[in-house]
């Protein structure tokens, strides 16, 4: 799961898949469950589905319980398609939530006196999928969770790239880069190593190259060595700070968790149903001239990429992409309802986990790199401030306002692919400051 271009089952497996979780408990009011799947993702209903499941388990309220995907490109399908169709999803998918629960609840029922401490470290497996040179973010934040015989229990890290070092013409199960890390973490330390993916939308690995719509081919996946490879780099940063990082007695760290809700419009959401129908057949209308042919006769949305590419091979570059960009504005525009149920809005869970120093925002969508530095200055200096991607469910792309500001931003992957209108990850951002306050002061 993870790539359109895909075809073809899983026929091997390349390294193993693992549900890992943590639990941090000081009592009732100060505790919290952070647990991690080796998925591309799931939808927000099944990730509902599985922290209620952890809270009946463990008494451990569903604010206060994060169920996040690594965003391997290299995982089983989890249903997604078929959950918004309303069609049961396969038969597979009930056995990997099941993993999931378990291994959140086994992470409670194992819970001991502990010691725990924050360090940043750095990583630069990634580059900017979208500008050239543009922006990432290195920083790896690294929770070390030491018995109190100094035993190691447990490692947090969270960085911030995508799971796709394999590519689409690999039918290998596998964890990718992140899989690598954690297990190499385990390996060095005997304790179980989570991983938390960051703002990731616009980073890829840095082994692939410079995504362009109207470029087929330019970004290529490798195999298990670049995958060991890369996981490696991350792993040794992370192992480099543990080894400086001092854990203080967990009763002296706050815990606090909480979420928000927030409504957001999809695109066109802020039209009456009949003027968004009466914009798209405009449009429609409009990109069929582009493409040099009918309205009538289009193809089916699922063809148009296709249609898009061949009718514009011939063109200028700029024009082939500004072409480009106008089918695909329309193809997201005309879908989107298809993803919230037919609605124009949608109530979006915002959660912030503080865990000492760090305090941990969990979007359910995929969050560019933007998102994370605004995150980050809005907590300040005296804090770790970092954005958690696709944690409890996947809503799309999050571009931020700088992205959006972009002479081309209408050419880039991160905006084509986004559900909500402009002005969501705002909203989003200033309801996860306001609960952070809130968490912090408590």
């Amino acid at each position: 799961m993870g790539y359109g271009a895909r075809v073809g089952r899983a026929q091997a497996i390349a390294d193993r898949l693992h549900a890992r979780a943590l639990a941090l408990d000081e009592g009732a009011q100060r505790c919290l469950i952070a647990v991690s799947a080796d998925l591309c993702l799931m939808a927000p209903e099944q990730a509902l589905g599985v922290r209620e499941r952890i809270s009946m388990a463990t008494g451990v309220a569903v604010p206060r319980i994060l169920v996040a995907c690594t965003h391997t490109h290299s995982g089983p399908d989890t249903g997604l398609g078929e959950l918004l169709a309303g069609k049961a999803v396969p038969e597979h998918v009930a056995p990997i939530l099941d993993g999931i629960v378990a291994a959140a609840v086994q992470a409670w029922e194992r819970r001991e006196p502990a010691r725990l401490g924050w360090a940043r470290a750095e990583a630069r497996i990634g580059r900017n999928r979208r500008v050239v040179d543009g922006p990432i973010d290195p920083n790896v934040e690294v929770l070390r969770v030491d018995a109190l015989s100094g035993r190691p229990i447990a490692v947090l890290f969270r960085h911030s790239c995508h799971g796709t070092v394999r590519g689409h013409d690999s039918l290998e199960l596998s964890a990718d880069w992140s899989g690598a890390a954690a297990a190499a973490v385990e390996s060095a330390t005997g304790a179980v190593a989570v991983f938390l993916l960051g703002a990731h939308a616009d980073i890829d690995p840095r082994t692939r190259g410079l995504m362009d719509i109207a470029i087929p081919g330019q970004s290529v996946g490798l195999g298990a060595e670049a995958v060991r490879v890369l996981g490696r780099e991350v792993a040794d940063a992370v192992l480099e700070r543990l080894a400086t990082t001092e854990p203080v007695p967990l009763d002296s760290v706050a815990i606090a968790a909480g979420t928000r809700s927030v409504k957001l419009q999809i695109h066109l959401g802020d039209r009456t149903p009949e003027d968004a129908r009466t914009e798209l057949e405009k449009r429609k209308v409009e990109i069929a001239g582009l493409l040099g042919t009918t309205a009538e006769s289009l193809p089916r949305l699922a063809e148009l990429w296709d249609l898009a590419s061949a009718a514009t091979r011939d063109l200028p570059i700029a024009e082939a992409r500004e072409r480009i960009a106008q089918v695909r504005l329309y193809i997201r525009d005309k879908t989107s309802p298809f993803f919230v149920g037919k609605r124009r809005d949608l109530d979006v869970e915002v959660q912030v986990l503080r865990i000492g120093r760090a305090v941990l925002l969990g979007l359910p969508l995929e969050p560019t790199t933007q998102v994370g530095f605004d995150w980050r200055d809005r907590i300040g200096p005296t804090h770790h401030g970092a954005v958690i991607g696709i944690a409890n469910g996947w809503l799309r792309y999050l571009p931020h306002a700088a992205d959006l500001s972009h002479p081309h931003a209408h050419w880039h992957y991160e905006v084509l692919q986004s559900l909500f209108a402009p002005g969501a990850c705002e909203a989003l951002l200033s309801a996860g400051e306001e609960l952070a306050r809130e968490l912090l002061r408590a």
